[in-house]
């Protein structure tokens, strides 16, 4: 057998025997206790998922905070509105920019954009005892193309989604840790 022909069997071999371990490694997660953190609806019997439904999500100001405002009930309220809230999520939100790629003209050819959000968890009823809070972040950037106007406001538009959904999960996700590490929180109904 020539040594390319050896390599692509030597290669064959490595990705079924790799294939097999990575399948042996997830079932292997099960009899280990591992689980998934949340679900894909809060009344499918999971209680983390559920209550991550019970989540209200409070105002947040301009069109940035909006596409988050989307992203985070699209993310907490899976299984739809509930029937009542019995947390409230205070989000503060805010991009900056940074202005890279320095001409000599002094224009920029790309702009790197850094999202944060502080969020803070309360309770329905009492918004003034804070249960939870967290920070999260995320990097985007855009290229700027020069007399290209329309395709320069699709890359930004698209940026502003792409930022929302991501801090969204991560809000989402240490939400969801909080809750799972904490199902007696102490919330009421409200």
């Amino acid at each position: 057998m020539s040594p390319i022909g050896s390599s692509i069997l030597w290669s064959a071999r490595n990705r079924t025997a790799a294939l097999a371990a990575a399948l042996a490694a997830t079932l292997g997660l099960g009899g280990c206790g591992f689980r998934p953190l949340y679900g894909n609806g809060g009344s499918s019997g999971d209680p983390t998922a559920s209550r991550l439904d019970q989540v209200e999500v409070g105002y947040l100001a301009n069109r940035n905070g909006q596409l988050l405002h989307q992203a985070l009930e699209a993310d907490l309220q899976r299984a739809g509105a509930p029937s009542y809230y019995r947390y409230h999520l205070a989000v503060n939100y805010g991009i900056s920019v940074d202005f890279i790629g320095i001409q000599p003209d002094t224009s920029n050819t790309r702009d790197r954009y850094h999202a944060h959000a502080h969020w803070k968890l309360t309770s329905a009823g009492d918004h003034s005892k804070v249960l939870a809070d967290g920070d999260a972040e995320a990097t985007d950037g855009v290229n700027v193309i020069e007399n290209q106007y329309f395709a320069a406001r699709l890359d930004n538009s698209r940026m502003q989604r792409v930022l929302a959904r991501e801090i969204a999960r991560q809000i989402t996700t240490q939400l969801a840790a909080w809750l799972d590490n904490h199902p007696d929180s102490g919330a009421t109904q409200g």
